[in-house]
């Protein structure tokens, strides 16, 4: 059956023009580097010395003037230096100082040989080949010099950047705040995950879905739980949830008799600038603005939970990632198609699929509310509007699902 006529709905990149319109104001706090794990940098660091701060030894061996290596040559060992000590002593012809990785290079040394290049007798080693200036030395600052920008404000602080800021001596940061995000799921047909659903009834797994996809995007969420179709009831919970950066509401937004959603929304002073895209799955999308302060975007999902996983992934991903002070970060990749597929409809289509022997495998497609599919599948198949039946082994684009 033919979808109905969609061609008045915005398309998903007219949508995404909006989104990326929408004006944020990223705020800036000061936060401990133990507490700042995949948060934003609001600011640079710099180097606060030389990396390294002295020639280093890459290897276990012994520091050596490298005029005295070659084939059976032999040396004295006269000392030894450890990681975090030095050593006085000036290698003079014929000797041999005994270093560990990461020790500073003793004066007069120009070269390390391995350990396991060097046959040791008593207080001498016997030496197996020749070596170069410099072999197996680091530099001083040949990693970085003192006053190098090591990470530039808007860095995501990952474990890699983390360590960076720990080598800095950065042990107070300042970052971009998480933003602090509501979610509440409506509908009289949905009870506590924790309740038996009645014959008519679900459990509300929109909210622990959005929430644990929300806090992956880099969020900090509120879950008001759910609320029945009862305007008095969602006019309260929706007041309480514009006290947020952005409220994401699921169900009720479309046109039927207890959609209640977008007009209660209007009503408590958010401008809707999106309702309804020509997007499969999530077609009943509303993005909005709150224009009295406190300034909260709103977004309102399908209640279907692949319809909201899809626009909150695709969609409202693009204005959190600059609420929190980032860039979008969207993982896409490409592979062949492993199996047939027909003709796509008049809507985008983001469609589950599994990753199998570097092929794209289309999941079976059991519509909007199917989230066991969902929950198995490794990225979303993305099909252009009107695409046509695309035969086993097309190249396609993918999205791939956060973990």
């Amino acid at each position: 059956m033919s979808e109905p006529d969609v061609s008045a709905l915005k398309t998903v990149a007219e949508a995404m023009a909006i989104i990326d319109a929408a004006s944020v104001s990223p705020q800036a706090t000061v936060a401990r580097l133990s507490d700042a794990g995949g948060l934003i940098l609001a600011q640079d660091l710099h180097a606060d010395r030389d990396f390294p701060p002295f020639d280093k030894s890459q290897m276990d061996g012994y520091a050596v003037r490298s005029t005295d290596v070659h084939a059976g040559a032999k040396l004295r060992v006269v000392g030894e230096v450890a990681a975090g000590a030095t050593s006085d002593h000036v290698v003079a012809v014929g000797e041999a100082v005994a270093i560990m990785t990461g020790a500073p290079i003793p004066s007069g040394a120009d070269a390390i040989v391995p350990v396991e290049d060097a046959i040791v007798s008593g207080d001498s080693i016997a030496l197996q080949k020749s070596t170069s200036p410099g072999k197996y030395i680091a530099k001083r600052g040949s990693d970085c010099l003192a006053g190098t920008t090591v990470l530039s404000a808007g860095t995501r602080l990952g474990p890699a950047q983390t360590a960076v800021a720990a080598a800095v001596g950065a042990m107070d940061v300042r970052v971009f705040k998480r933003p602090k995000v509501a979610v509440l799921s409506t509908g009289d047909e949905i009870v506590p995950i924790d309740q038996r659903p009645g014959p008519s009834q679900i459990r509300n797994s929109n909210s622990a879905m959005l929430v644990s996809l929300l806090q992956r995007l880099g969020c900090e969420t509120i879950d008001l739980g759910h609320v029945a179709d009862d305007l008095d009831l969602l006019r309260e919970a929706l007041s309480r949830g514009l006290q947020n950066d952005a409220l994401f509401v699921t169900g009720g937004m479309s046109m039927g008799k207890y959609d209640y959603v977008p007009g209660l929304l209007r009503e408590l002073g958010v401008e809707l600038l999106i309702t309804k895209l020509r997007i499969k799955p999530g077609k009943p999308f509303v993005f909005g603005k709150r224009t009295a302060k406190p300034f909260t975007y709103v977004f309102g999902l399908p209640g279907n939970p692949v319809s909201a996983y899809v626009c909150t992934l695709r969609l409202a991903s693009r204005l959190l990632a600059r609420m929190a002070g980032g860039t979008l970060q969207e993982r896409w990749s490409s592979a062949r198609l492993g199996s047939p597929l027909p003709a796509n409809g008049p809507r985008e289509f983001y469609q589950p699929a599994r990753l199998i022997d570097g092929d794209a495998v289309p999941m079976n497609w059991k519509g909007s509310a199917d989230l066991f599919t969902l929950a198995q599948a490794d990225a979303l198949l993305v099909r252009a509007e009107n695409e046509p039946a695309m035969p086993a082994g097309s190249p396609v684009r993918l999205l791939e699902i956060p973990r």
